[in-house]
C-alpha cells in the first residue's frame, strides 16, 4: 500500500501551501521530511512529541497534505474522558459516511458486538489507512492500555499506519516497533524573521526577552504577536505590561487571549470549559450558544480550537478560565451537562448530540453530579422540606423526545450585568498594566513613597473593609521593594497574604499559586511546619476544586511530617471529607485551635447522629456551639444550632427547638448566610404556628436571594398550604401555580397539580 508516490523535497513541502504559517514550516522542514519517510517505511506507528506549543499538530498536517487522494485518514482529539469506546465511535461515524459516499465498502462479516463491527470495516478496506490521535497525553493511565492494544492489533495489517501526537511519552507503554519526531520551539534567527515579518522593528534586547518569555514555542510566539496587533501596542510596552503583571508569562498571555471573549460569547465560554470534551456545531446551535463569525474569531486568535465541526477549549485555557465562573453558575453548568447527558444516554450513536460512548456519558454523568448539592441546605442534617413531595428518578426521554428536551436546556444563566461581571473577572486586560485608568493612578500614587512595612500595614487595613482586590494590588507592589532591609523578612507574610486576598476572592488558581511560592520560600529555610501550613493550604484548594488525588497527595505528606498537633488534626479532618473514613476524637484536644477543634466537634457530633446516638450528637453540638460564639472564628454554629433545634423538635421539646433556631437565625442574619436563613425560616414556620407567614415569607425572600428554584418551589407550595388552610383560595391558587412553573426534576408536579385540582374544585365550588 501507499501513502505517498511522488518524492518530496524541501522546496516541495515550502511551496505546499495548506494555510500553515511559512515561517513554521521553513523551522520544521527536517521534520516533516523525516514524517514523510515513515510513510515510505513498514513502520507501523510513529509518535511525534514536543513541549505545549510547539505547533506539533501544524507540522503534521504539513507533512499529510502529501498523502495520496485515497489513504483513508481517521482522525481523533483525546481529552481526559476519552476511552477506546469513545474512538471507536467516531471512526464508525467515519465509516458510515465513507460507506454513504461509496469510498469504502459495507463490511459483509456479520458482527455481534461494536468492536467486531469496526473491525470488519477495517478489514473490508482495500485502501491504505492512516490513524492520527491528538493529545494523547490527555488520556488517563486506567483507560491508556486498552487504545495502545487495540492500535498494536491493528498495526499487524500492512496497510494500516498510526501516527500519535503528544507533548511527552512513556515509551514503554509501546508493544510494537515505532519511529520518533521531536518538534522543537522556533530558532532564534528563525523568530526574529517571523517578528520582522510581523512589521516588528524593535529586534535586539526586546526581542531577545520575548524570546526568553515565549522559549520560542510557536503559540506563544503567535499569539503574543496577534495580542500586540489586536490592541495596537509595541514590543516594549506588551513586554511592560508582561512585567507589572507579576504573573508567570503562560499565565500572562493566556489571560489576555481570554480577554478577548465578550459577554455574550462568554455562555460558550463557560460551557465548553466545564466540558470535558468537544462539542459540534449542531449541538451548540441547538443550545444557542453558536455564532459563526464569533467562533471563527476566536479560531484564528487561537483561543478556541475546531477540528471539522468538533469545537473545544484546550485544557491550557481552561485552567485560567474555570477559576473566572461563580460557583452557583457552575453548578447551574453542572446540573444543564447532567440532564444533557440523560437525553443522549438512550439513544443509538449516530442519533445522538454528543458523539461519545454510554460508558462515557455515565462516567460525566457522574463526574458532573459531585458539583451538585446532594441536599438543598449545605452543611445541615435534614433537607427541610413539605412532607407530601417525593423526589422522583429522572424519566428517560425517548428519540421522539430528544429533540425537545435538549431545547429545553440552557447554558444561559446570568443578567447583561452579571455577564460583564463575570467576564471581566476572566482574565486581566493589559490596558489595566499598560493603560492604567485615572482611579489606579491616583491609588499608586498614593502608595508609591511608602515603606514596605507601611504598604503592608495599608493592606491589612483594605482587607479589614473587603477590599481584597486593592489589598493585592498594594502587596504587590510591595513585591517590587526588593531593596529594603526587611524585604526577605517580609516575603513570605507577601506572598501568604496575597494567597489568602484571592482565596477571599474566590480565585484559587491565584491563590494555589501565592501559597506554592509560600512553600518554596520556607522550603529554602527548612521550616517543616510553615511548609506543610501552606501544602495544607494547597491541598484544601484541591478538594474546593474537586482535584480530590491531588489532595489526599499533599495530606498524606503533611501527615507523614513532625508537624503540630493542630496542623495534624485539620489534616485528618480534610483527609476525612475526602475519604470518607471513620473520624475519631484525639485523647486529648490539648494545642488544637478554635476553628478546628469546633470543625472536629461538630463533624463528630454529625456523624453520632447519622448513627442515632442522639445523646453523644447532642453533647458533641453542644460543645461545638461553646468553643466559640463568634462566627468568624466557630464556622460551625449556626450548623450545631440548626441540628440541635432538629433533634429536640423530634424529641418534642418545641420551645428548646424553637430558641435555637432563633439563635441560629440570628446568627445567619448577621453574617447573610441565605441557605442558613432560609433552613430556620422553614422549620420555624412548620412548629411556630403563630408566626407561620412571617417565616415563609422570609424564606421565600431568602430562596429569591439566593435564586434557588428548589427553594423557591417549596416556599411557594408550604404558602400554598398556608392560604389553603386559612380558606384563601384565590392566594392559595397563585402560590401553587407559582409553584408548578418553577418546579424541576427534584419535585412530583403531578402531585402540585394535584393540590391545584382539588384548590380549583373549592374555589370554583
Amino acid at each position: 500500500m501507499e501513502f505517498i508516490k511522488e518524492v518530496v523535497d524541501k522546496k516541495t513541502i515550502q511551496k505546499q501551501d495548506i494555510g500553515i504559517n511559512p515561517i513554521l514550516i521553513e523551522n520544521n522542514l527536517g521534520k516533516i521530511e523525516s514524517i514523510l519517510e515513515f510513510f515510505n517505511t513498514p513502520s507501523p506507528l510513529l509518535l511525534v512529541n514536543g513541549f505545549m506549543g510547539t505547533g506539533k499538530v501544524q507540522v503534521v498536517n504539513q507533512a499529510l497534505s502529501f498523502l495520496n487522494e485515497d489513504v483513508i485518514t481517521l482522525k481523533y482529539n483525546c481529552f481526559e474522558t476519552t476511552i477506546l469506546d469513545d474512538i471507536l465511535l467516531e471512526f464508525f461515524d467515519n465509516f458510515k459516511k465513507l460507506t454513504a459516499q461509496g469510498t469504502i465498502p459495507t463490511p459483509k462479516v456479520k458482527s455481534e458486538n461494536f468492536t467486531q463491527k469496526i473491525n470488519a470495516y477495517f478489514d473490508s478496506i482495500d485502501k491504505p489507512v492512516l490513524i492520527v490521535i491528538n493529545s494523547f497525553e490527555q488520556i488517563l493511565k486506567d483507560y491508556k492500555q486498552d487504545i495502545l492494544d487495540f492500535f498494536f492489533h491493528l498495526s499487524k495489517s500492512y496497510k494500516i499506519k498510526t501516527l500519535i501526537i503528544s507533548r511527552k511519552f512513556d515509551y514503554e507503554d509501546f508493544k510494537q516497533n515505532f519511529q520518533r519526531v521531536s518538534i522543537n520551539a522556533l530558532e532564534k534567527g528563525i523568530f526574529e524573521k517571523y517578528l520582522r515579518e510581523e512589521g516588528f522593528k524593535q529586534i535586539g534586547p526586546l526581542s531577545d526577552e520575548l524570546y526568553k518569555y515565549t522559549r520560542g514555542y510557536w503559540f506563544y510566539t503567535t499569539l503574543s504577536v496577534k495580542i500586540m496587533q489586536f490592541r495596537k501596542l509595541s514590543l516594549a510596552d506588551f513586554m511592560s505590561g508582561y512585567t507589572q503583571s507579576f504573573q508567570t508569562f503562560n499565565d500572562f498571555i493566556l489571560r489576555e487571549a481570554l480577554s478577548l471573549v465578550d459577554p455574550v460569547s462568554g455562555h460558550l465560554f463557560r460551557f465548553l470549559t466545564i466540558m470535558r470534551h468537544p462539542v459540534n456545531v449542531k449541538l451548540l446551535q441547538t443550545l444557542n450558544l453558536y455564532d459563526a463569525d464569533r467562533i471563527a474569531y476566536f479560531v484564528d486568535n487561537l483561543v478556541l480550537t475546531r477540528e471539522g465541526s468538533m469545537i473545544y477549549l484546550q485544557d491550557y485555557y481552561k485552567i485560567i478560565a474555570e477559576n473566572s465562573i461563580t460557583e452557583n453558575i457552575a453548578v447551574k453548568i453542572h446540573k444543564s451537562c447532567v440532564d444533557l447527558y440523560n437525553t443522549q444516554l438512550p439513544l443509538k450513536p449516530l442519533e445522538r448530540d454528543l458523539l461519545i460512548s454510554r460508558q462515557t456519558m455515565r462516567r460525566e454523568i457522574e463526574y458532573h453530579s459531585l458539583y451538585l448539592p446532594k441536599k438543598p441546605v449545605i452543611a445541615q442534617k435534614t433537607v427541610i422540606q413539605p412532607e407530601y413531595i417525593q423526589p422522583v428518578q429522572p424519566v428517560q426521554p425517548t428519540i421522539q423526545e430528544k429533540d425537545e428536551q435538549i431545547k429545553h436546556i440552557s447554558f444561559v444563566f446570568e443578567t447583561e450585568a452579571e455577564e460583564m461581571a463575570v467576564m471581566n473577572k476572566i482574565a486581566n486586560s493589559i490596558t489595566k498594566f499598560v493603560d492604567i485608568s485615572d482611579k489606579k493612578s491616583q491609588a499608586l500614587d498614593e502608595v508609591k513613597d511608602l515603606s514596605l512595612v507601611d504598604l503592608i500595614n495599608l493592606a491589612k487595613k483594605e482587607e479589614q473593609n473587603f477590599e481584597y482586590l486593592k489589598a493585592v494590588m498594594i502587596y504587590q507592589k510591595a513585591l517590587t521593594l526588593n531593596n529594603d532591609d526587611d524585604y526577605y523578612t517580609f516575603l513570605p507574610t507577601l506572598y501568604s497574604r496575597i494567597a489568602e486576598a484571592f482565596k477571599n476572592m474566590s480565585d484559587w488558581f491565584n491563590a494555589q499559586k501565592y501559597f506554592e511560592l509560600a512553600v518554596e520560600f520556607y522550603v529554602s529555610t527548612g521550616d517543616t511546619e510553615k511548609i506543610n501550613e501552606y501544602k495544607y493550604e494547597i491541598a484544601n484548594i484541591f478538594y474546593i476544586t474537586f482535584k480530590t488525588d491531588r489532595a489526599e497527595k499533599l495530606l498524606k505528606e503533611i501527615l507523614s511530617e513532625n508537624v503540630s498537633f493542630n496542623l495534624q488534626t485539620k489534616a485528618q479532618l480534610l483527609m476525612v471529607s475526602i475519604t470518607g473514613m471513620e473520624l475519631k476524637l484525639p485523647d486529648s484536644v490539648e494545642g488544637i485551635e478554635k476553628p478546628v477543634l469546633a470543625e472536629l466537634y461538630f463533624k463528630y457530633a454529625v456523624n453520632k447522629d447519622d448513627e442515632g446516638d442522639v445523646e453523644t450528637a447532642v453533647r458533641y453540638y453542644k460543645k461545638c456551639v461553646e468553643t466559640s460564639q463568634d462566627v468568624k472564628v466557630n464556622a460551625y454554629l449556626s450548623s450545631s444550632l440548626t441540628n440541635l433545634a432538629s433533634i429536640y423538635d423530634e424529641n418534642g421539646k418545641t420551645e428548646l427547638a424553637i430558641k435555637y433556631l432563633h439563635e441560629s437565625l440570628r446568627l445567619d442574619e448577621l453574617s447573610k448566610n441565605y441557605n442558613g436563613i432560609y433552613v430556620s425560616a422553614m422549620k420555624l414556620a412548620e412548629i411556630n404556628k403563630g408566626k407561620t407567614l412571617e417565616y415563609l415569607m422570609r424564606a421565600k425572600k431568602c430562596a429569591q436571594e439566593l435564586n434557588e428554584q428548589f427553594y423557591i418551589t417549596s416556599a411557594d407550595i408550604a404558602l400554598g398550604d398556608y392560604y389553603g388552610k386559612q380558606r384563601d383560595y384565590k392566594t392559595a391558587l397563585q402560590y401553587y401555580e407559582n409553584a408548578l412553573k418553577t418546579a424541576e426534576n427534584d419535585f412530583n408536579k403531578e402531585k402540585i397539580q394535584t393540590r391545584i385540582n382539588d384548590i380549583k374544585k373549592v374555589y370554583n365550588g
